[in-house]
């Protein structure tokens, strides 16, 4: 069994919607079979189609796809409530039709914590959804900020599964596309003021899974030991009080677009083999993500046990998809 953590959907109701509250930030085009696409940041992203996702993933041989909107974390205004809410009730809807197939990550309107938490509950208590999405910054705050701290405390309480996707980071400011090089920093940025701030240390139960193999974080894990081996390296950086790599261990990454083995290993020595999910990045027909993700994977050279772990058994775990 093929368990894909990483897939996109987007509702044609949510671009409608994005385009009549802000009609910069999205431009509407439709297909030659009149599909809408919903051209962000000069990417068309198709409108949910459920029977081109079916015999997409038949082909490649992914049993279940768990869905997920990032670019509902752009903006953080009055709006949010109903965004959120108008996605998550159309992901229980194609989950309804393939409850086999599909399950779910809920979207919360972090503009209001209260608000959050009500639509959590709801997702996860009535919609029956699989974890919560979270963007590496929620329009432009990052995740170590003080209000979202009764997020992480119930989703500690819940031992619910939390995907962190990366998004743009307000500090980016270039001319290179924000997909390219930003969103894998911005997962770096992100998951490291979690960890300084001490997540584990206040919420043990926490489940945390990063985008993209955790972006730069296995690679850059033994230098930003350097914090805690040697105050002052950092100049007026306070030393930890754990060295961050340890921590850094109780994190999950997913495969997306690590296609190279360096890279695995890089985050298989950092969290370990049982900390390592399939997620494919799965958005656009013409792209061969679930291909590339499965190819790269089944040529690692991996123990049976090894790949059945990144492939299913780790994250029916998490999901709390086992039978």
């Amino acid at each position: 069994m093929k368990i894909d953590l990483h897939a996109h959907a987007f509702p044609a109701d949510f671009f409608y919607e994005m385009k009549r509250l802000y009609p910069d930030t999205v431009e509407l085009r439709y297909g030659a079979e009149g599909q809408l696409f919903g051209v962000w940041a000069n990417t068309p992203l198709p409108s949910w189609n459920l029977e081109h996702r079916l015999a997409d993933m038949d082909r490649a041989g992914i049993d279940i796809q768990v869905l997920s909107n990032p670019p509902l974390y752009n903006r953080l205004d009055e709006h949010s409530p109903a965004l959120c809410r108008l996605v998550n009730d159309a992901f229980a809807q194609a989950c309804r039709a393939a409850p086999d197939r599909f399950k779910a990550f809920a979207h919360l309107p972090f503009n209001d914590i209260k608000l959050a938490l009500k639509e959590m509950a709801y997702a996860l208590d009535e919609l029956g959804f699989a974890g919560v999405l979270i963007a590496s910054n929620v329009g432009g705050r990052y995740l170590d900020a003080p209000e979202f701290e009764p997020f992480w405390e119930e989703v500690n309480r819940r031992q619910t599964c939390v995907f962190l996707h990366p998004s743009k980071s307000p500090f980016y400011h270039d001319d290179e596309p924000a997909t390219m090089l930003s969103f894998p920093f911005d997962t770096t940025l992100a998951a490291h003021k979690l960890i300084r701030g001490g997540l584990y240390r206040r919420y043990p139960e926490t489940v945390l899974v990063l985008a993209h193999l955790g972006g730069a974080l296995p690679y850059l894990a033994r230098r930003i030991d350097i914090s805690h081996d040697f105050q002052g390296f950092f100049a007026n950086y306070k030393m930890p009080a754990h060295r961050p790599s340890v921590e850094m261990r109780k994190l999950y990454v997913e495969t997306a677009l690590g296609w190279q083995r360096s890279a695995f290993d890089c985050a298989r020595e950092l969290v370990g083999i049982e900390h390592i999910v399939f997620g494919s990045d799965c958005f656009l027909r013409e792209l061969p993500f679930m291909d590339w993700t499965t190819q790269f994977i089944d040529g690692l050279g991996l123990a049976p046990r090894e790949r059945e772990m990144i492939y299913s058994g780790t994250a029916a775990r998490l999901l709390r998809l086992e039978a």
